[in-house]
C-alpha cells in the first residue's frame, strides 16, 4: 500500500514538472472574438422574469476557421442578464444563435417566477428566439408570450 502511494505521488510530481516546462500555454481551438451581449426578459404584462438562465447556442460552431461556443447568463431579480462563458459576462462571438430560457437547476433566486417560462422557450427545438450577434455591443430584450 505504501509503495503504491509513493508511486502515485512520484507520477503526480513528474506530471506537474513536465507541465511547467513549456514556454507557451497549450493551444486550444482558434476561438472567435467575443462581443458583449445583455438584455432584459419580461412577461406580456411587462413584469420581469426573476431568476432562470439564458443560453445562446450558435447555429454554426465553426465559421471561417474560428470556433464559436455557447454562452449563458443568469437572470437577476429585475429580468436583466449578461451572456458569457464560465460566468465571465464577456459575451459571445458574432453570428446567429438560438436562445433558450429555463429555470435554474440549482441556486434559484428567492421569489423566482422562472416556473412561468413557457415550455416553447425551454428547448432548442421549439424556441422561436433566434438572434444575430454583431461586432460591438448587443442588446436583446425578450418578451415571453
Amino acid at each position: 500500500m505504501r509503495r503504491r502511494s509513493i508511486s502515485c505521488l512520484a507520477a503526480l510530481a513528474l506530471c506537474t514538472a513536465l507541465a511547467g516546462c513549456g514556454h507557451h500555454p497549450p493551444r486550444g481551438p482558434d476561438l472567435a472574438p467575443v462581443h458583449p451581449v445583455h438584455g432584459r426578459i419580461t412577461f406580456p404584462n411587462k413584469s420581469p422574469l426573476r431568476g432562470g438562465i439564458v443560453y445562446f447556442c450558435p447555429t454554426e460552431v465553426n465559421i471561417g476557421g474560428k470556433v464559436r461556443y455557447e454562452g449563458a447568463g443568469l437572470v437577476d431579480a429585475h429580468g436583466n442578464y449578461k451572456i458569457g462563458f464560465a460566468n465571465d459576462d464577456a459575451g459571445v462571438a458574432a453570428g446567429e444563435y438560438k436562445v433558450t430560457i429555463q429555470p435554474r437547476e440549482d441556486l434559484e433566486l428567492p421569489n423566482s417566477n422562472s416556473d412561468r417560462i413557457p415550455a416553447k422557450y425551454r428547448d432548442q427545438l421549439s424556441t422561436p428566439l433566434i438572434v444575430t450577434v454583431n461586432e460591438g455591443e448587443n442588446t436583446f430584450d425578450f418578451d415571453l408570450k
